[in-house]
C-alpha cells in the first residue's frame, strides 16, 4: 500500500487510541463512588464510637472560667473544628460557651473559608493588569518533504518551533480598575458575612445556654413539687392508718404523685434536648458533660430607641452587606460599560525554530522576534454589551431597593425587640409578685390543713398554684433575657466580640 495512504491511517489510529485512553482514565462507576462513600461513613462512625467510649484524644477539661489564651493554646495543639471531636468536661459559663462556639461551630468554620476565596479574587483581579507570558512549543510533521513543493525551502518533513509570547494590557475600557475595586469590595463583603455568622453563633450559643438554664429550673420545680407530693402522700398514709382520713384521700394523693412524676419526666426530656442543641451549636461532641455555672437572673435594661437605631445603622451586618452590594453592582455597571470602549494591548513574540526562519534553505535552528500594539474596538457585537449593561443596571437598582428594605427591616427588628423587652419586664414584675403570693398561700393552706381547717383539695390547689407560678416566673425571666439578647442582635451589638482573634 502507498506510504502516503498508510501514514494518515496510522495517525488516525494513534489519535483514536489516545482518545480512548483518556476516556477510560476519566471513567468513574457509580459503585466506586458508593464504596468510597461507605468507607468514609464507616470512618466517621468509628470516630464517633471512640469518642463515645472515652477514647478521644481531643478532650477539653474545664476546671473553671476558660480564658482566650488558654483556649488558643489548646486549639493550636488539638486543632478542633478540622474533623476532630471536641468533648467537654467540667463547668461552663456563658463566656466560655461563646468562646468554644466561635472556635468550633461548623457553619462558622465553613464561612471562614470564603475569606480565602475573597483573597483569591483580589489576586485574580490584579492579574488583569499584569503582563501574560506564554511558552508555546510546537512540532509539525508533513506528509511529504516540503522542499518537493517549494524548492527554496529545505527538504524536510519536520518543523520545530518554540515561541515566547509576552502580552501587556494597556487599556481595557475601565474594566481592569473596576475589577480590582470590585474584588476589594468583595473582600469587605466576605468580612461582613463572617461578622454576621459570628453574631449568629453568639446569639444561638447564648440562647441555647438560656434554654438549658430554663429547662434546669423547670426540672427543679418539678422535683420540688414531687417531693412535696410524696411527703403529703406519706402523711395521708399515716393518718389513714389511724383512721383520720379516708382511702379516697390516699388514692387522690397517689394519683397526684404520678402526675407530677410524668411532668418531671417530660421536663427532663426537654432538658436533654436543650443540652443536645447547645452542644450542636458549640460544635462539640454529644458525649460532653458540663455543669452550667450561671442562673436565670432578672436584670433590668431600659435602652433608648434612638440610641439603638443609631447603633444598628452603623453595626448591623445585614445593612452593611446591603450597602456593599450596592457598591459591587456599581462596579459591575462600570465593567459592562467598558464593553463599548476600545481595548489596547502590547505584545512581544520571540520565536526559536527549525528550519531557520531567516535563512531560506537552511535546515538549522534560528530565531526571530516581533513587537506590536493592537487596538480592538467592538463596533457591533450582536447587542451582547447592551444586554450585559441592562442586566448590570437592573442589579444596581435591585440592590438599592434591597438596601432600603434592609434599613426598614432593621427598624422593625429594633422596635419589636424593644416591645418584647418591655412586655417581658412587665411579665417578670407580675410573676414576682404572684410568686410571693403563691408561697404565702401554700404556707397558710398547710397551716390550716394541719389545724383541720382546710380540706385536702384546698391543700392540693395551693401546692399546684405554687408549682405553676414558679414555672411562670422562670419563664418570665427567660423571656426577658432572650428579649435582651434579641435586642443586642437587632442593634448589631453581638458582632463586636473580644474573641475575634480566634477567626484569624
Amino acid at each position: 500500500m502507498n506510504e502516503r495512504v498508510i501514514s494518515p491511517l496510522r495517525a488516525t489510529a494513534a489519535w483514536c487510541l489516545a482518545g480512548a485512553a483518556l476516556l477510560s482514565a476519566g471513567c468513574l462507576s457509580s459503585q466506586t463512588v458508593l464504596s468510597e462513600m461507605e468507607r468514609d461513613r464507616r470512618t466517621a462512625y468509628l470516630s464517633w464510637k471512640r469518642t463515645r467510649d472515652g477514647r478521644s484524644a481531643t478532650e477539653l477539661q474545664l476546671d473553671g472560667p476558660l480564658d482566650l489564651g488558654a483556649y488558643q493554646a489548646w486549639t493550636r495543639k488539638q486543632r478542633p473544628g478540622n474533623g476532630s471531636h471536641l468533648v467537654l468536661r467540667g463547668k461552663l459559663n456563658t463566656a466560655s460557651a461563646v468562646l468554644i462556639g466561635i472556635g468550633n461551630n461548623k457553619a462558622l468554620r465553613a464561612v471562614l473559608e470564603d475569606r480565602e476565596k475573597a483573597q483569591g479574587r483580589i489576586v485574580e483581579s490584579l492579574s488583569a493588569a499584569l503582563p501574560k507570558l506564554d511558552l508555546i512549543p510546537s512540532y509539525t510533521h508533513l506528509d511529504r518533504a516540503n522542499g518537493a513543493r517549494r524548492g527554496a525551502l529545505p527538504s524536510t518533513r519536520h518543523f520545530y518551533s518554540v515561541q515566547t509570547v509576552l502580552t501587556q494590557p494597556i487599556f481595557q475600557g475601565g474594566a481592569i480598575s473596576a475589577g480590582i475595586r470590585a474584588a476589594k469590595l468583595f473582600s469587605l463583603l466576605t468580612d461582613e458575612q463572617i461578622a454576621a455568622q459570628v453574631q449568629e453563633v453568639i446569639y444561638q450559643t447564648r440562647l441555647g445556654y438560656s434554654d438549658v438554664l430554663l429547662a434546669e429550673e423547670l426540672v427543679k420545680v418539678s422535683e420540688g413539687d414531687l417531693n412535696l407530693a410524696k411527703a403529703h402522700l406519706k402523711d395521708l398514709e399515716r393518718k389513714k392508718a389511724v383512721g383520720t382520713v379516708s382511702q379516697y384521700d390516699v388514692l387522690r394523693a397517689s394519683v397526684e404523685v404520678s402526675n407530677v412524676e410524668a411532668e418531671l419526666i417530660e421536663r427532663q426530656n426537654a432538658l436533654h434536648l436543650a443540652q443536645t442543641s447547645l452542644f450542636k451549636t458549640l460544635g462539640v461532641s454529644q458525649e460532653s458533660h458540663v455543669e452550667l455555672t450561671e442562673k436565670l437572673v432578672y436584670s433590668k435594661l431600659d435602652p433608648a430607641l434612638e440610641d439603638v437605631v443609631k447603633k444598628a445603622f452603623l453595626d448591623r451586618p445585614e445593612i452593611l452587606l446591603a450597602e456593599l452590594g450596592v457598591r459591587l453592582n456599581r462596579e459591575a455597571v462600570a465593567d459592562a460599560e467598558s464593553g463599548f470602549l476600545p481595548r489596547v494591548e502590547g505584545n512581544y513574540t520571540y520565536n526559536y525554530q527549525r528550519p531557520n526562519p531567516r535563512l531560506l534553505g537552511s535546515n538549522h535552528w534560528g530565531h526571530e522576534w516581533s513587537f506590536g500594539v493592537t487596538m480592538t474596538w467592538p463596533l457591533f457585537d450582536g447587542l451582547a454589551s447592551w444586554g450585559r449593561l441592562r442586566q448590570a443596571r437592573a442589579d444596581l437598582r435591585r440592590s438599592t431597593i434591597e438596601l432600603r428594605d434592609a434599613e426598614e427591616q432593621v427598624l422593625l427588628d429594633v422596635k419589636q425587640s424593644l416591645f418584647s423587652l418591655e412586655d417581658a419586664r412587665k411579665f417578670v414584675k407580675s410573676q414576682t409578685d404572684n410568686l410571693a403570693r403563691a408561697k404565702e398561700g401554700l404556707r397558710l393552706a398547710r397551716a390550716g390543713y394541719n389545724a383541720g381547717l382546710n380540706t385536702e383539695l384546698e391543700m392540693l390547689d395551693a401546692r399546684q398554684a405554687l408549682s405553676e407560678t414558679q414555672a411562670l416566673y422562670y419563664q418570665a425571666v427567660y423571656r426577658h433575657e432572650t428579649a435582651k439578647l434579641s435586642l443586642q442582635r437587632a442593634s448589631g451589638e453581638l458582632r463586636q466580640t473580644k474573641y475575634g482573634a480566634l477567626l484569624k
